[in-house]
């Protein structure tokens, strides 16, 4: 991003993070990725238990790596595992909880589209604290538009990501299919944190994710 895109950035920013807090969410805006993960290791104690949701936003922000194997930390590594299933089972007891979403409204509410509902499971209830983290890019005017994203970015490129057999692989875009391989089965809308500050969203001046 250049100086022009981050400045659009930033203002795109303060404004979504104005109505997420409305909407009881605690937002927080970094200029870096850097930043934002600091504010982690410095909010998330030691010894807690850590369940993270499939994200190339964590990936690439060096998250997943740093938590592996690390014993500050109980990490529920979905990665290094025989029984993935498990690992999604214990991360909805988790103390924290780290994920992306698929998009963030400038209104304050969060998109996302799950494949096996984990992701979105953790989000709705369960753990103690959840850390959205999310690039600026994922910053759409409107649900629709959030939609739209979904349908004509994040899917495909998810699903590229997965080595997935679906039409959306062959041709860039969703066709809304019935695969048995879709990773598109629960789409949720989170308007409003149901409890003031569980959803933690931090919103960073950078291109991150899908």
């Amino acid at each position: 991003m250049d100086q022009n895109e981050k400045m659009i950035g930033r203002l795109q920013a303060e404004e979504c993070i104005r109505h997420l807090r409305a909407h009881n969410f605690d937002a927080d805006f970094f200029e870096t990725g850097k930043e934002a993960v600091d504010f982690l290791r410095e909010h998330v104690k030691k010894g807690s238990s850590i369940g993270v949701g499939g994200s190339a936003t964590l990936s690439a922000l060096g998250i997943i790596d740093d938590l592996t194997d690390n014993p500050d930390y109980k990490f529920l590594d979905r990665y290094h595992t025989d029984d993935t299933k498990k690992i999604f089972r214990e991360s909805f007891f988790a103390d924290v909880y780290l994920m992306s979403s698929n998009a963030v409204t400038l209104d304050g509410c969060l998109y996302n589209v799950d494949g096996n509902g984990n992701r979105v499971a953790a989000l709705i209830y369960g753990p103690d604290k959840v850390y959205v983290i999310c690039g600026v890019n994922k910053i759409v005017p409107t649900l629709s538009d959030a939609i739209t994203r979904v349908k004509q970015t994040a899917a495909p490129a998810n699903n590229v990501r997965l080595k997935m057999d679906n039409p959306c692989t062959k041709q860039g875009r969703c066709f809304e299919c019935l695969s048995e391989h879709s990773i598109c089965n629960e789409f949720v809308v989170t308007r409003r944190s149901g409890q003031k500050g569980r959803i933690h969203v931090l919103l960073i001046n950078e291109k991150l994710g899908y």
